[in-house]
């Protein structure tokens, strides 16, 4: 991966974040909404292990 692609999928990264940090459930919201949040934050997390990997590896 290039230096550019690097930065473009970080800032990609960095957008979801802000994002996800930006949606608030409802009270009383169901359960299915809850698990979708936390599972997108997940992967968001592993994406960034990911790229920290590769970072190191090259």
């Amino acid at each position: 991966m290039d230096i550019d692609t690097a930065v473009s999928v970080l800032n990609s990264l960095d957008e979801a974040e802000r994002l996800l940090s930006e949606v608030r459930l409802r009270p009383g919201a169901c359960g299915a909404a809850k698990e979708f949040m936390d599972r997108n934050r997940e992967l968001l997390d592993q994406a960034r292990h990911f790229i920290d990997a590769a970072h190191e590896l090259a």
